[in-house]
């Protein structure tokens, strides 16, 4: 893992999915690309776009992400073929109060799960996951500390969870998402859970607080927000796309790569 440099922070995001496809969650974005049709081929397989009034600059470091000033319309989409696994490295500076973070998993153009994240003051932060597997939306939240499971609690949809004591918008952080579509395996694993969506956040040497749905405040390094499938929901088995936006001052992806099902 990189190590901490000048306050920043390494923090890595997962997701999956399932759900009813009928409705995109609220704040989902779609992959509306800039008109300038900027694309590059940086990264093995994944051909990335800008959004918006974003611009795109491929270097020896990566894919530099210019013009992010609106969190509706401008990022960075990722596209790639029949994908169950993603990652995206990034080194991130929100660089004020108003802007932050909002994600979106895609099969095609339908979006699946959505994860918006806001910095504020006193380094409190913000996460609002959005999830189509249930006609409630509704999720399970998961709170670890060095692997190990410290809290786990029920939430309604479009809770808005605050996180106390983890990164400034002020600062630099050094990123890593990922993706995942749930599997059972031979060894194990909850059949009801294939498919699902799931989100996971983690920041190295980076310990939050937050208050489960029963009042009681737990210390973690790690967050998961699984969604919770109702019925008729089928699977999305693959994934065509990661579309990040952004409202932020500096945003360079340093790493990229996808994985298919064997």
């Amino acid at each position: 893992m990189t190590s901490r440099l000048l306050a920043a922070a390494f923090l890595s995001l997962v997701v999956g999915c399932q759900g009813e496809p009928t409705q995109s969650p609220e704040g989902s974005q779609s992959a509306e690309l800039s008109a300038k049709a900027d694309c590059v081929q940086r990264f093995d397989g994944i051909t990335t776009c800008a959004k918006g009034n974003a611009s795109l600059a491929a270097t020896e470091k990566g894919v530099q992400v210019n013009g992010l000033k609106s969190l509706k319309t401008d990022g960075v989409s990722s596209t790639f073929n029949d994908a169950i696994t993603w990652s995206q490295d990034a080194q991130i500076r929100i660089g004020s109060a108003s802007g932050g973070l909002a994600l979106a998993a895609r099969d095609g153009d339908q979006v699946v799960s959505t994860l918006r994240i806001t910095p504020g003051k006193d380094r409190q932060v913000s996460v609002e996951p959005g999830f189509t597997g249930s006609s409630s939306g509704a999720f399970r939240m998961n709170v670890y500390n060095n692997g190990r499971l410290v809290g786990s609690s029920p939430q309604p949809q479009a809770m808005i969870i605050t996180f106390y004591s983890w990164w400034a918008f002020l600062d630099w952080y050094y990123w890593h998402w990922g993706f995942f579509s749930y599997r059972t395996t031979a060894t194990g694993g909850n059949v009801g859970m294939d498919g699902a969506c799931g989100w996971r956040l983690n920041v190295a040497n980076t310990t939050f607080s937050v208050k489960l749905a029963d009042g009681k405040e737990v210390v973690g390094d790690t967050v998961e927000f699984i969604e919770e499938i109702g019925d008729g929901a089928y699977p999305y088995r693959h994934f065509s796309g990661i579309d990040v936006n952004a409202s932020a001052t500096d945003f360079l992806v340093t790493g990229e790569s996808f994985g298919q099902e064997k």
